[in-house]
């Protein structure tokens, strides 16, 4: 796994015939919505693409691309197509809550997303300030929570007692595709 950064601050990196890079360039807005849509990616919704690109400027976004395999395509110079994505709402210094990670059904099963998230781990670790990174797993995932546990060292949260106890907060609004309900 080779990365480069260019002088805009974006990270690239090449693994065979695959590119993960977080220059919103080359972001296919269009392509997210698609996958948005579809049921793999059960946790979001299609939205108005003026709304998602907002959402997206606003994100540090790792965006996973198929590279053009023919020389002609090369020489035209197309945009690599769009396979996947990681999705970081993070100041960049302390705090990064991921999510909207996914792999397209076609490309899963090559190790791709376990690439992904590794890119994502590279970044996180190269910032001295971090406090928290935090991300939302389905409850029966058990291997969802296991495969963030061993890529990214998260645990179940934990909001300990006393003085120095947690909690975390939660308010679902009309993007939500599933209320989180209590078990009261």
């Amino acid at each position: 796994m080779a990365s480069t950064s260019s002088s805009s601050s974006s990270t690239e990196w090449y693994k065979g015939n695959y590119l993960i890079s977080t220059s919103p360039n080359l972001l296919d807005a269009s392509a997210i919505n698609v996958a948005f849509d579809s049921p793999e990616v059960y946790w979001a919704k299609a939205m108005p693409l003026d709304t998602l690109k907002k959402m997206l400027n606003k994100s540090l976004c790792f965006g996973l691309y198929e590279l053009p395999q023919s020389t002609a395509s090369l020489a035209g110079r197309a945009s690599p197509t769009q396979i996947g994505l990681a999705r970081l709402i993070t100041d960049e210094v302390s705090f990064a809550w991921l999510t909207d990670v996914y792999v397209l059904p076609e490309y899963q099963k090559q190790g791709l997303g376990k690439w992904l998230v590794e890119c994502v781990n590279e970044v996180l670790t190269s910032w001295p300030g971090l406090r928290r990174v935090m991300c939302m797993a389905s409850s029966t995932g058990e291997e969802a929570k296991e495969f963030y546990s061993k890529m990214l060292g998260l645990s179940v949260f934990e909001s300990g007692k006393g003085q120095h106890g947690l909690v975390v907060l939660n308010k679902t609004g009309p993007g939500s595709v599933a209320a989180l309900h209590s078990d009261d």
